[in-house]
């Protein structure tokens, strides 16, 4: 009794599916169109001359790049992500997480990953910060410093000296 009521049912909705599969060909046939060619024009003799307006010259908008850096007890420096807007990108199979280029204006941010709670101090070697700026004190916190200005900056872990340092070279836009 239960199949008969939903047979129908069944039927509907496969027929409604169907019916808008059907696809539909045009009637009639294609007339080619001849292009109109132009007629000759005579120019006058007396051209007015008028002088161009400038155009405002506009700098490219460079939209910077956060780089999140990975740091640990274990493994130092360990891994990059690089980010732009909202976009994450992949980098290249080879790019070397101690040693890395980026342009004025980047930032990089990096976040205590560690699993035994130790705090991780990030110190910059050239003195761009001081004190314990760069103190990450728990697993999930997070510095970040933005570049302004190029050239090569080393940054190392206070707690954990033994550990590879990082540096980061840092070129002009153009």
């Amino acid at each position: 009794m239960k199949n008969i009521k939903i047979f129908p049912i069944i039927l509907i909705i496969l027929v409604s599916i169907l019916m808008g599969c059907t696809e539909k060909t045009p009637s009639g046939t294609l007339v080619p169109t001849v292009a109109p060619t132009p007629d000759k024009t005579v120019l006058p003799t007396a051209v007015a001359t008028t002088t161009p307006t400038p155009t405002p010259v506009t700098t490219p908008f460079f939209e910077p790049i956060n780089y999140r850096v990975s740091v640990e007890s274990g493994y130092g420096f360990y891994k990059v992500r690089a980010i732009k807007g909202n976009s994450s990108y992949d980098l290249p199979f080879a790019f070397d997480v101690r040693n890395f280029s980026i342009n004025v204006g980047d930032s990089v941010r990096w976040i205590n990953e560690d699993n035994f709670n130790f705090r991780l101090t990030i110190v910059s070697n050239e003195s761009l910060w001081t004190g314990e700026t760069g103190r990450l004190r728990w697993p999930g916190d997070r510095f970040e410093y933005t570049f302004n200005e190029s050239g090569t900056y080393r940054f190392s872990i206070k707690e954990f000296k033994r550990l590879e340092p990082q540096k980061i070279i840092v070129n002009p836009r153009e």
